[in-house]
């Protein structure tokens, strides 16, 4: 059973990147909390397929691990390699080579809003804050979850 699992994550995770390769892009919905405050849990993030020499520090890229896709910001590019990130996580990640390159995040849509993966000042500070505690980033993530179902409810009064 679990290697049917195991089997069927890593073909999904070869058919996100033929998609992205055939189609030129692919949208992913977030499940992790690693890329606070840029990216949330449950935002939608369109993946362009790019060459690791296009790539520059600072842009969000996903690449396949473990049979996982992982989104985390460049921190470097050494020998061929990228130093990567997640916005909130307290370390690197191991080198990414570029066969596990997918792409790059181009755009993030949150509540059908189009937010671009630039980080902003706020987002760096916010960043900085989740890195350091814990509690900070499980009250950030109940407040996130939070507002947006009293965004549900209020456009369920509206209709």
């Amino acid at each position: 059973m679990i290697t049917d699992l195991r089997q069927r994550t890593a073909l999904q995770c070869e058919l996100v990147a033929d998609v992205a390769r055939a189609f030129g892009e692919v949208r992913l919905k977030v499940t992790g909390a690693s890329m606070l405050p840029a990216v949330w849990p449950g935002d939608l993030v369109t993946v362009q397929p790019s060459n690791i020499a296009a790539l520059q520090p600072g842009q969000i890229v996903s690449y396949r691990r473990e049979q996982r896709l992982i989104t985390h910001r460049i921190k470097c590019i050494s020998d061929g390699h990228l130093i990567v990130q997640g916005d909130s996580v307290r370390q690197c990640d191991a080198p990414v080579s570029a066969s596990e390159v997918v792409g790059q995040v181009t755009c993030i849509l949150r509540n059908g809003r189009h937010i671009s993966p630039e980080q902003t000042f706020w987002q760096r500070t916010g960043s900085s804050i989740l890195r350091r505690s814990d509690f900070t980033t499980r009250m950030t993530l109940r407040l996130g979850r939070l507002l947006r179902r009293l965004r549900f409810t209020e456009m369920l009064w509206a209709s």
